[in-house]
């Protein structure tokens, strides 16, 4: 994760607060086009029309962000609400997890939020919703080239208003980083200013019907917001998005649930909660038929569920980040209502098919999934018979973390594997296929591996290491590498 130095309001000095010329109506917005539900044959990305991130931050006073209510709560299941006659106690306190944890598995972020890397990253998002209401969701900056983009769920940023048949672009985006809604100075409560929202991007598998694919796997977004002096990610730092198609993971989770009256979830607070993951359960009805609309097969993209943690309107966008590495593995997505029994959070993963669609249109100049491996062997020539220790050096220079990462090792007639270390490999006689945990941008990853040299071995003896990337990755030149092994005697 990168981390950056605790900055104050006064190095921001292009941040405006001054009040708009209507301050009782949303900032005007470029028309948002109608998007029918289902649009092309291909999965891709689609952009909101561009935005001036000035009325935004002009628009939200503090005033505004106080009558703000959370963004419609998407279900992670299509099932009836249970009774809530034992009171508000969603998760057991056998799953609570988190230090000082309450019923729902919540606990207080220390204040000041400026404090720790984690939560000056994570902030409240207002906007205005596609119905013309004012709306908050949260979110997280993430590593990028632009240094200016944040991560929500989809359903911040896109809608379809009661009785339409057809989705909007929400509008007026501004992100808080450390908001600190119980803070009386300005400069405590807004620590980083206000970053108005230039465009939005969400996949165009996203469709924000109610009911469908509101729990989906394409229920990611990013924003670009505008800048100030400095980047934001310059400001207050940005979390490492890790590509991933869910799993198990031990997380963190961040942001602000927004129930307006019942502290501490009235939005004012920033809450956390630890919970272990697993693929979740009850996928929408509505990716299978997207699927048979468009002829597409199902996408592979994953979705992660935690019943250690509950989910209240508000806390939609924010981040799960894996303990102690910090690495973005999802945006919170969906849930169950408030006060249900057995209650669970679900996030969407950082997938190839979600993420990955809207990342290259948001931040075209990055380079995200750039994989590469490297042999290296012996610096004199071997002795026939004998054995040799060879190293392949998997590197990550894009922007993503990656996990699962599959690595071949391939040897020719006159060498065998006698043992292979440093990830976990399924290894015969000439063949090892390993799978990395997780590569990191800048920091390598080495697989050793042992040979015995047969008696009778050619004079080279070439090596084959291949690392698989995605789509992403701008060039596979360097994803195969062969190590021509000299022998002797």
């Amino acid at each position: 994760m990168q981390r950056t130095l605790v900055t104050t309001l006064a190095t921001l000095a292009g941040v405006t607060f001054a009040p708009p010329a209507t301050a009782d109506q949303p900032p005007a917005a470029p028309a948002a086009p109608v998007a029918p539900i289902v649009r092309s044959l291909s999965w891709g990305a689609e952009a909101s029309p561009v935005m001036r991130p000035g009325r935004a931050v002009r628009y939200w006073k503090p005033g505004k962000q106080a009558k703000a209510k959370a963004a419609e709560l998407p279900l992670s299941a299509p099932r009836a609400i249970e009774g809530t006659a034992a009171g508000r106690f969603s998760v057991p306190s056998a799953k609570r997890i988190t230090p000082g944890g309450d019923t729902n598995g919540y606990a207080r972020v220390p204040r000041p939020y400026t404090g720790a890397a984690y939560s000056r990253i994570t902030g409240r998002l207002f906007f205005v919703n596609a119905a013309g209401n004012g709306d908050s969701c949260s979110a997280s900056v993430v590593r990028s080239a632009a240094r200016l983009l944040i991560v929500t769920a989809a359903h911040c940023v896109y809608g379809v208003p009661q009785g339409s048949a057809t989705g909007r672009w929400h509008t007026s985006f501004a992100f808080v980083p450390a908001y600190d809604g119980r803070a009386a100075d300005a400069k405590q409560r807004e620590p980083y200013g206000r970053w108005g929202g230039r465009r939005a991007w969400k996949p165009d598998g996203y469709t924000g019907v109610s009911g469908g694919d509101w729990n989906s796997i394409y229920d990611i977004a990013l924003i670009e917001v505008g800048k100030h002096n400095r980047t934001l990610q310059e400001a207050v730092g940005a979390f490492t998005p890790m590509l991933n198609q869910g799993g198990k993971h031990t997380v963190v989770t961040t942001g602000y649930p927004g129930l307006l009256g019942r502290e501490p979830y009235d939005g004012s607070d920033q809450l956390w909660c630890l919970g272990r993951t697993r693929p979740a359960e009850g996928v929408s009805r509505t990716q299978t038929m997207l699927a048979a609309r468009t002829a597409e097969p199902a996408a592979k993209g994953g979705r992660m569920a935690t019943y250690n943690c509950h989910l209240f309107k508000g806390h939609s966008g924010g981040p799960w980040f894996v303990k102690g590495t910090g690495d973005l593995v999802g945006v919170l997505s969906a849930g169950k209502e408030d006060g249900e029994a057995e209650g669970n959070s679900v996030a969407n993963a950082l997938s190839l098919e979600g993420y990955g669609a809207i990342v290259k249109q948001a931040d075209p100049r990055g380079v995200y999934d750039a994989l590469s491996v490297k042999l290296s062997g012996p610096a004199r020539p071997v002795r026939r018979g004998g054995s040799a220790t060879v190293t392949a050096t998997v590197t990550m220079r894009g922007l993503m973390a990656a996990t699962q990462v599959p690595v071949t090792l391939d040897l020719p007639s006159g060498a065998s594997l006698a043992s292979v270390n440093g990830a976990t490999c399924q290894a015969a006689e000439r063949k090892a296929a390993c799978t990395i945990g997780t590569v990191h941008p800048g920091t390598p990853v080495r697989l050793t591996a042992r040979l015995n040299v047969a008696a009778n071995a050619a004079r080279r003896l070439p090596i084959t290491a291949r690392v698989t990337s995605t789509r992403l990755d701008p060039t596979q030149r360097d994803n195969t590498n062969v190590l021509r092994l000299l022998t002797r005697g």
